[in-house]
């Protein structure tokens, strides 16, 4: 497995974590990331411009001698063992951490002063009082109650990445 790296910003891809918020799982090759993929922290630089440092390239393999490996003994079944009857407490489930669901503490209160977050990569903008539905965030949802790992709808910039948007 490989790491490439974005020469403008150092942001790293590494084969083995992926990106799942770029659509990439773990142990998504770079092979398989799209040729128009954009750095998802910058938005500089291209797929082509990422830079390999370490390991090796997945799907790129040094030509090898091809040797076919005697066939393996086939093991004779085991007996199945005797069903046994097992006991299991099951514990309540634990109700939701605020996390979990942040939208469904939103509710719109009359005379809030709803604030706009600006995301300083793209020009998104978070409106509290509108929300943002397709996110999961309803009307009144605070910038502060959306969790932590949340990214940019258009450009996949973290949280961190929003400053207060002050209208002239």
């Amino acid at each position: 497995m490989a790491t490439y790296e974005c020469p403008d910003c150092g942001y790293t891809y590494d084969e083995i974590q992926g990106h799942p918020h770029e659509g990439f799982p773990p142990g998504t090759p770079w092979s398989q990331v799209p040729d128009d993929f954009a750095c998802p922290d910058c938005a500089v630089r291209d797929k082509q411009d990422f830079i390999l440092i370490g390991g090796s390239p997945s799907g790129e393999t040094a030509p090898a001698q091809v040797v076919e490996p005697a066939p393996a003994p086939i093991p004779e079944p085991a007996p199945a063992p005797a069903p046994v009857a097992v006991a299991v407490a099951v514990a309540p489930a634990a109700p939701p951490t605020p996390q979990a669901a942040p939208a469904a503490q939103a509710t719109p209160v009359a005379g809030t002063a709803y604030r706009k977050w600006l995301c300083i990569t793209c020009g998104h903008i978070y409106d509290e009082a509108l929300g943002d539905e397709h996110e999961g965030f309803p009307p009144g949802t605070l910038f502060s109650q959306i969790p932590d790992d949340w990214c940019c709808p258009d450009c996949g910039a973290t949280k961190e990445d929003y400053v207060l948007y002050e209208e002239n």
